[in-house]
This record gives C-alpha cells, structure tokens and sequence, in this order.
C-alpha cells in the first residue's frame, strides 16, 4: 500500500499548493490531485493497474481515473488522502503551468458534465445480447474450422479451415480484450474469467 494509507496522522483537510504537488513525481515520492484531494500513493508496488499509476505523479489524475476505473475503486483510494489542493497560491517559475486557465477548468467541466449524461443515458452499458451473439458466433466459426480440417481431404478445403481458425483468433483477442477491460460485466471478475477462457484456453496463452 503507498504511503498515504499508511500515514492516519496526517489530516485530510491539509491545504496543499501546486508547487508542493509537482514535487512529489517518482514511484517512490508519488501525489496525484484528484478532484480538488491530494493522494500519496507512493511505493504503491501493488496497483492493480500495475505501475501506470505513478505516470501521473506529481499532477491531476481526475479525468484519466474516471475513465479507467470504476466508482468502486474510489473507496480504495480514500485511503490515500492526505489533504485537499489548494491552487490560491500561484505557482513560480516553471511550475507556472500547473495552475489551470479559466478556459481548461470550464472545458473540463463541461467534459465531465457530458460524461456524466452520457452514463446517465446507458451508453456506457455493455450490450449482454451483442456479446452472446460475438461469442457464440466465434465459437461458430472454430467449429467450421474443425469441420474443414477433420471432414475433407481436400487441401483447398483444410486451407479454409486454417483460415478460418487464424480468425477465430483474431475474433478471440478481441473479445478479451473487451472482456478484460472489462467492459462486459459490471463484476470484474466475471470479465477476467471469460478473458482467461477466450483469451487464455481458446488462443493458446
């Protein structure tokens, strides 16, 4: 775990400045800003996103953890809060840049604003039906292959079935990829299980 779920002394309501921020920027030294709360993750070897994390060390991580996280994961990252980000006090120098124009903060509100009504209105919902129907498909296709290769002699006919298996994997990465993204289930392990299956059993990993 980083430093900041270790570190209860510490209070939550600390104003931290911009400058103070940037100079926390290495795995081992890690604070990241996420709306408007500072986070020490430093050391934090087991991310379950691996080492992306410290990527944005130092910096606002608002936008780029809502896009690949889950509301979920917001209580683990409760954890990690040591104070709130305080941008009254104007950065110097070559920091000058971290404090955000009036132009960024209204375009990122209003990009979050759109989100937000987009999630509001299911397109962010996977479709159960459409990935049945992928999967099945998929599987469809892997049975024509078998079928080419174990029926006929012939080499036109097995060239087919080979053809048609290098597309039942190319059809299974990507479905992986969707289900370990995951991108299907609302249950994250549900997604690694089928991305272990697909992914995994049916491309040969």
């Amino acid at each position: 775990m980083g430093k900041g779920g270790d570190q209860s002394q510490i209070t939550s309501s600390r104003k931290i400045s911009l400058e103070e921020l940037s100079a926390h920027r290495t795995p081992d030294d890690a604070w990241l800003a996420y709306k408007g709360k500072v986070y020490d993750v430093s050391g934090w070897k087991d991310h379950p996103g691996g080492s992306v994390i410290f990527t944005h060390a130092g910096d606002d991580c608002t936008d780029i953890f809502t896009a690949f996280h889950p509301t979920t994961a917001l209580k683990d990252l409760e954890k990690f809060n040591i104070g709130v980000l305080d941008e009254s006090i104007i950065p110097p120098a070559l920091l000058a840049n971290k404090l955000k124009p009036d132009e960024q903060k209204e375009f990122e509100r209003s990009y979050r604003e759109l989100r937000a009504k987009l999630l509001a209105m299911g397109y962010f919902n996977a479709s159960p039906s459409y990935y049945v129907y992928k999967v099945s498909s998929n599987f469809c296709i892997l049975g024509l292959s078998i079928a080419c290769a174990v029926l006929s002699k012939s080499i036109l006919v097995n060239m087919l079935g080979a053809v048609l298996l290098g597309l039942f994997w190319q059809q299974s990465g990507w479905l992986a990829h969707d289900f370990l993204h995951h991108q299907v289930f609302r249950n994250r392990t549900y997604g690694d299980l089928m991305g272990l299956l697909i992914g995994g059993v049916c491309q040969g990993f």
